[in-house]
């Protein structure tokens, strides 16, 4: 436990020195505080699924995958590159705390940067109106720092150089942002509304952004947006046992890119 809290520190030291983490914490209370006060001045005050809470769900999932997926990559893949890895495993570390102390130090970074950009918007939107915290969009992005965090610790494992490393997670943030809407509409050009149907729900629990965004729509008390195809889908994750197998997903989300990256440094290691 002791090596676990002295490299997380020492990562979280490396992290704060890092300009890629202002500048991702510096856009996202930029561009937060831009909609706020779009919401205060020009929106009326609501409290369903409004335009002003779609705003704010889209910059903090298209911001988070970007900066978490590239600066986590790029932190494991220079390390490797430069041999630090290998100098860190004459030591008696395990490769599992390797890992999990990169893992941390990304979340606990990434988290202070959320927490210092929700609260200067509650800040400023407490000047008109009374100040309330959104908690589920605040849980789940907490969520969102901790899967992005993880599959950044795989990509990273998987690199064997810095340029790879980012061409990969600039890849995977692509797929999952941008490409994956591209293919469902190529899909919905030819496949029946039934098969369409099943394959977006399939698909959503294999692409953490919509399953993210899908979760702040259900639990808002907004199941009607995903329309009456999909009321089956959202009436099982109103439940109990639906909103146990969410978490779950959530979970593995965060467990199984952790547990490949363990496997894949190891297997590196053995070369």
């Amino acid at each position: 436990m002791n090596k676990l809290s002295s490299f997380i520190t020492a990562e979280m030291k490396k992290m704060v020195r890092t300009k890629s983490l202002f500048i991702f914490g510096s856009l996202l209370t930029l561009l937060l505080l831009s909609i706020t006060l779009v919401q205060m001045f020009a929106m009326p005050v609501t409290s369903s699924f409004t335009r002003f809470s779609a705003s704010f769900l889209n910059v903090l999932l298209f911001l988070l995958p970007l900066f978490t997926l590239t600066i986590g990559a790029l932190s494991i893949s220079s390390d490797i590159e430069s041999r630090w890895f290998s100098l860190l495993r004459t030591y008696p570390m395990r490769i599992g705390t390797y890992t999990m102390g990169k893992f941390v130090a990304l979340v606990s970074s990434f988290l202070i940067m959320l927490t210092v950009g929700y609260s200067l918007v509650l800040i400023v939107s407490s000047v008109s109106r009374g100040s309330t915290i959104d908690v589920l969009m605040l849980s789940l992005s907490v969520v969102a720092v901790c899967v992005f965090s993880a599959l950044s610790v795989l990509i990273g494992s998987l690199s064997n150089s810095r340029v790879q490393s980012l061409s990969l997670a600039l890849g995977v943030w692509a797929f999952f942002l941008l490409i994956y809407e591209y293919f469902i509409m190529a899909a919905g050009s030819f496949l029946s509304g039934t098969l369409l149907k099943n394959l977006v729900i399939i698909l959503t629990f294999t692409n953490p952004v919509e399953w993210i965004r899908t979760g702040y729509i259900l639990y808002s008390g907004n199941a009607t947006v995903l329309g009456p195809v999909y009321y089956d889908f959202s009436a099982f994750f109103l439940t109990v046992a639906g909103k146990a197998a969410y978490v779950l997903v959530s979970v593995l989300w965060v467990v199984l890119p952790l547990i490949g990256s363990n496997i894949i440094l190891k297997k590196k290691e053995g070369r």
